[in-house]
């Protein structure tokens, strides 16, 4: 990961077309106020992909939780499972 890019408020106002332009292309930015807090710029596609991220790591950690708890079915169990469940659904829509 990038490190991010740091720019006070005023930086940013006049140059806030550039900072736009960078955040698209997967530059992030921290932006600073004097007060010393600060906000990050990030791009929606990156915020989607760490969503994805993050949706994917939940599913592994109760996946995981269930195997540990003797839970669940084994690998060929749901390659059989899906196997069924094609032949179904090409029965049913051809």
């Amino acid at each position: 990961m990038k490190p991010f890019k740091r720019k006070t408020i005023t930086e940013l106002r006049s140059s806030l077309f550039e900072t736009f332009d960078e955040v698209l292309s997967g530059e992030s930015q921290i932006i600073t106020h004097k007060s010393g807090n600060a906000v990050a710029l990030i791009s929606l596609s990156k915020i989607e992909e760490m969503e994805r991220e993050i949706e994917l790591h939940k599913n592994l950690a109760i996946g995981y939780a269930q195997a540990m708890r003797g839970e669940g079915i084994s690998t060929n169990d749901l390659k059989i499972k899906m196997k069924e469940k094609e032949k179904k659904l090409r029965a049913k829509y051809g």
